[in-house]
């Protein structure tokens, strides 16, 4: 049984059988403010963490004996006061009732998806193994670049002495390359022929356009198109057609596959994408990339018969501790993540922290420090790469069955590979055939099938600490 949420404490008080079942010894403050969370390690990916900013307001319970706690509440001066680890504020914890488990979430982690993890996690700990299929997919999102045009100049003169298309060129560039270089992550870049269509006096670069066609080909990247533009609602049409002219006339034999309409609203793109008949420049688009904000969308899904939807799950220029956790959890679920990068914000900065030398240093930052546990077994790809490997997840069917010492998995649906994560619990892999396994932390294994049928030899020796 998993609880997502809970009553009020009310009926908590008053239900001795409700207690028991989710493991409360007793109501200790009704209304406790956190002074953040500690997330510890064995539930989700990435290892045991603090967050400082989760403040919020709980009940705060004593559970008994015997329940197990994933995420506490941190308190304020807890040495001085005297508080034991076990009885810090339980967030996330499990209690057992008879040959049955009940698992309690004192938080409103399930309003989005957030909780997707979190599921996997509580699924895992109530069985000696558990395995799923994950997409093992990274990408970075560089939205709005490669940019063509050389819009809003003055003020880029300003803050950098380049024109915009200079200072993409030539300080830019070289920067992304070298973070690239340094992380192992691939470029995918959404170009943006223009984000002024009211401006008839800017136009597209063809110098631009080979420059970066030439450059993206020399790291292995690939080449989308954004559907951001900075005028009102009635420009879209508008770009929509300025792009497919312009594309067309300066990469007549390139074909645009992946698009990500950024601000775009689905009325404007819904009746060009993937429609030959229009011939745009969306015609031939196979997989669409959209903004997290859009909550009800899933994380993964296919737009249409042909279209594979992927929505972005963390701003690459930002990493707060909500963020983190998302990231988390996402990766814990799916083996996925996607990170984008909006150069609207560095070609029209607002403010001193749309500084491309502070949003390159977060970027470099983030990327070799938040991303750094998940690279042990997740694979750095572009978009169309992540585009086959969800297509794969979503078309496998699979079991698996245990004998003894070795679990065996079979697979239909079996495309070339198909990765899984394996939790065990107090044991640990000796060998595999028809895979390979990368350990990514203690009990947690990444599992690369080559081969429909997997055997898997595993030890009940316990995993020393």
């Amino acid at each position: 049984v998993i609880l997502t949420s809970l009553p009020g404490t009310g009926f908590i008080n008053t239900s001795e059988k409700f207690r028991n079942l989710i493991g409360i010894r007793e109501l200790y403050q009704e209304n406790y403010k956190l002074n953040g969370i500690t997330l510890y390690e064995g539930f989700l990916l990435g290892g045991k963490t603090h967050y400082n900013t989760f403040k919020d307001r709980i009940p705060y319970f004593r559970l008994k004996s015997g329940t197990k706690t994933y995420v506490t509440g941190r308190v304020r001066h807890q040495k001085k006061r005297g508080i034991k680890n076990e009885e810090l504020p339980p967030v996330i914890w499990r209690n057992q009732v008879e040959n049955g488990f009940v698992f309690v979430v004192n938080y409103d982690f399930f309003n989005d998806h957030t909780g997707l993890g979190m599921l996997s996690a509580m699924f895992s700990e109530t069985q000696e193994y558990y395995i799923y299929p994950v997409v093992n997919a990274q990408n970075i999102v560089f939205q709005n670049f490669p940019y063509l045009s050389n819009e809003n100049s003055k003020k880029i003169s300003k803050q950098y002495y380049h024109t915009s298309k200079s200072f993409l060129e030539t300080v830019v560039w070289p920067d992304i390359v070298s973070i690239l270089n340094a992380t192992g992550d691939k470029f995918s870049g959404m170009i943006a022929p223009k984000l002024e269509y009211s401006n008839t006096t800017q136009k597209v670069h063809s110098s631009a356009v080979s420059y970066y066609f030439k450059q993206s080909e020399k790291i292995s990247g690939e080449l989308g198109i954004s559907g951001d533009q900075m005028d009102s609602y009635f420009y879209y049409d508008e770009k929509l057609e300025y792009d497919s002219e312009i594309m067309k006339e300066l990469t007549p034999d390139y074909t645009f596959t992946v698009f990500s309409p950024g601000n775009m609203p689905e009325a404007i793109y819904a009746d060009y994408i993937g429609n030959k008949e229009k011939d745009t420049i969306l015609s031939n688009i196979n997989t669409l990339v959209t903004k997290k904000e859009l909550r009800e969308d899933p994380i993964l899904s296919f737009y249409n018969n042909e279209i594979v939807a992927m929505t972005n799950t963390i701003d690459g220029f930002s990493h707060t501790d909500a963020e983190d956790l998302y990231l988390r959890s996402i990766e814990t679920a799916l083996g996925y993540s996607s990170a984008t990068l909006d150069f609207t914000r560095v070609l029209y900065p607002s403010d001193k922290n749309d500084d491309w030398t502070k949003l390159s240093k977060n970027l470099s930052r983030y990327l070799e420090t938040y991303w750094k546990e998940f690279r042990k077994g997740f694979e750095q790809v572009t978009i169309s790469q992540t585009d086959d490997r969800v297509r794969n997840f979503f078309a496998l069917n699979y079991n698996s069955y245990r004998r003894e010492h070795t679990i065996n998995l079979s697979i239909t649906n079996f495309h070339d590979s198909a990765s899984f994560l394996l939790n065990l619990n107090h044991e640990r892999i000796v060998s595999v055939t028809g895979a390979t396994f990368i350990e990514m932390e203690r009990g947690r294994y990444l599992i690369v099938a080559s081969d429909k049928n997997v055997s898997i030899e595993v030890t009940d020796d316990a995993i020393e600490d």
